[in-house]
């Protein structure tokens, strides 16, 4: 009879291979597009070397998500984040991307976002306790 085990951290490298194969082997069988996250990263230093503000997204189909947005408080209000994703987002276009989307929590930037034209597609209220969690994209061609 299977066993159900129950671990916490990163499963171990010959677990993960096993799993991966597995989900490889199904998406195949399902005709799905071939699965290839490619990390992309937009960092800025000041004149020492010092990071000031980051921009990291994963490249995965024919989408850009967004995953982490970083400027140091000595830089906010500057324009540095709004560059950050006006280059995230020319990277997008010039490889025929469909559009970028993100996740951001309620107390971070949701309006940020929107004024940089992304919409609300969904929202996980209560997430944490008096907060949402809200994913925002942004199309870069036409919904067929």
């Amino acid at each position: 009879m299977a066993n159900i085990e129950f671990t916490v951290g990163d499963l171990e490298d010959k677990l993960q291979s096993e799993l991966s194969a597995g989900f490889e082997s199904h998406s195949q069988k399902q005709v799905a597009p071939p699965y290839h996250k490619e990390r992309l990263n937009w960092t800025v230093k000041d004149d020492s070397g010092t990071l000031i503000a980051a921009l990291t997204a994963d490249l995965l189909w024919e989408w850009l998500y967004i995953d982490e947005l970083w400027v140091d408080e000595s830089c906010r209000g500057t324009g540095m984040g709004k560059q950050l994703m006006a280059k995230a987002e020319e990277y997008a276009r010039a490889q025929n991307l469909s559009g970028l989307w993100l996740w951001t929590q309620s107390w971070q930037a949701p309006v940020f976002y929107q004024r940089l034209g992304f919409e609300e597609f969904t929202r996980l209220d209560n997430f944490p306790t008096g907060h949402s969690r809200i994913g925002l994209r942004k199309y870069l061609t036409e919904i067929a």
